[in-house]
């Protein structure tokens, strides 16, 4: 990383009250709140695969109308295909097949392993808190997460894009992936990243370098972790 260890220390005393998250449905519940502090421990998925093409939800080849979701197609940030309700009625979102093993690192330059149709489901962003960031979809005016499990009525929805080279004002709300973590710095599947609980939101305070911003009651955070929001929805 970019950010020296005197720097992280230091930002380890300013404000670190993690808001409520958005609540999900049942499964494993990719929302729940970690502890607060700079110390995160990272889960891997049970479900990430050794590298073969899958369907979020099942191992089984699914089928819509009969006719199966085909997986030799993947391809990275999605098909453009919209999400769809399978025939054994579990909803896969929006781009095709979601690759849940190891591939490339999710960087900014992968566009973070995301695609179109990806929304984050936060509860508030205020300067100063925290919040979970939630990946979801929507689905016939209802919204899922990515492992295809309905969520309770977001707050708000934003989409995002990476941040680039950009340089960030004071008060502009961001999502980022959080790099505070014993493991690697990014995800290394598809799934993983539009699964995993280490998204967050929260508000610019400075930014101190090219490449780091200080994000009010977090602390420093590289660029490449950023993603601007360019769409806000209240459902």
């Amino acid at each position: 990383m970019w950010i020296t260890v005197a720097t992280l220390a230091s930002g380890c005393d300013k404000l670190r009250k993690k808001e409520e998250p958005v609540a999900t449905g049942s499964g494993s519940g990719s929302a729940a709140p970690h502890a607060t502090g700079h110390s995160v421990t990272k889960l891997k998925d049970p479900e990430t695969g050794s590298g073969s093409n899958h369907n979020v939800g099942s191992n089984a080849t699914p089928t819509i109308n009969n006719v199966p979701i085909k997986n030799g197609g993947h391809v990275m940030g999605g098909d453009g295909s919209k999400a769809a309700r399978a025939d054994d009625g579990r909803i896969h979102g929006p781009g095709g097949p979601v690759f849940m093993g190891v591939g490339v690192d999710c960087d900014a330059a992968h566009d973070h392993c995301l695609r179109e149709g990806v929304w984050f489901s936060v509860s508030n962003i205020q300067p100063g808190k925290l919040y979970r960031a939630l990946p979801v979809f929507e689905f016939e005016k209802k919204w899922f997460t990515w492992r295809g499990e309905p969520t309770d009525p977001p707050g708000k929805v934003y989409k995002t894009q990476i941040a680039g080279n950009a340089t960030l004002s004071p008060g502009t709300s961001v999502i980022w992936f959080s790099t505070e973590t014993s493991d690697k710095k990014w995800a290394d599947s598809e799934y993983e990243a539009l699964t995993s609980s280490r998204w967050e939101a929260g508000v610019i305070e400075s930014q101190s370098s090219p490449t780091v911003v200080m994000i009010k009651g977090w602390g420093p955070t590289s660029l490449d972790t950023i993603r601007l929001i360019t769409e806000t929805r209240t459902p």
